[in-house]
């Protein structure tokens, strides 16, 4: 009786281990791909790219007017 007791709590637990380990590694996939997308900067320069291309162009005349100096 206590044997049978303790392999279906086992049973249980090792179903609720598993539910957990594949719950864990879904919203990790979830998490990587997220912070992917966070740090991709293509996806912001397409966004909006006149903003990208002002700065660019400001920042090469910076350094060009500093070179002749």
């Amino acid at each position: 009786m206590i044997a049978d007791e303790y392999v279906e709590q086992r049973e249980q637990l090792l179903d609720s281990i598993e539910k957990g380990e594949s719950a864990l590694r879904e919203a990790m996939l979830d998490l990587a791909n997220v912070a992917h997308q966070q740090l991709a900067p293509s996806e912001h320069i397409r966004s909006s790219p006149f903003p990208w291309l002002a700065g660019a162009f400001l920042v090469g005349a910076w350094m060009g007017a500093r070179r002749r100096d």
